[in-house]
């Protein structure tokens, strides 16, 4: 459903070189499901759409090994990541995205975060931008010195 969505929603926006380089940055990080912290929206039995949240410090993984190395983050002052953020094409905007966004920001309220911070597509900037996040910050990121691919910082309150 990941490659399925990043191919329909994302790749439109990217340079094939772009597009290479966003799937080695963005391996699905097991951390979620370990964390309990990764959910899933079923149509008929099928995954439409999936995100989650992050107590972990890094906002991203680049290995298969996940994030599980990386520190927890003190939500009394830091901010709960959001991660992982995917829609099946056949259920785009038709408000799925805005369910899962929803959903880990209240699992992040409820584990004491009162701050969510985000690296997200241009794809997904617009969702975010709706649902009340702001950029902080335009990057580009990538492996090593091959940092193509556009992505915002982002964050609010929650």
């Amino acid at each position: 459903m990941k490659e399925r969505s990043t191919a329909a929603l994302l790749d439109p926006l990217m340079t094939p070189e772009q597009r290479v380089e966003l799937r080695q940055i963005t391996p699905f990080d097991p951390t979620l499901i370990e964390d309990g912290t990764y959910f899933v929206a079923k149509v008929n039995g099928a995954i439409a759409a999936s995100g989650g949240w992050t107590r972990r410090s890094s906002l991203y993984s680049d290995s298969a090994q996940g994030s599980s190395a990386a520190p927890l983050v003190d939500p009394e002052h830091g901010a709960a990541g959001i991660r992982a953020m995917y829609t099946h094409p056949d259920f785009a905007r038709k408000g799925l995205g805005s369910l899962m966004l929803s959903t880990a920001l209240a699992a992040a309220r409820l584990a004491g975060f009162r701050r969510a911070q985000l690296l997200a597509t241009k794809a997904g900037a617009r969702l975010y931008q709706a649902a009340g996040w702001r950029t902080d910050e335009q990057v580009l990121v990538g492996t090593g010195d091959r940092r193509i691919v556009p992505g915002y910082r982002m964050s609010r309150e929650i």
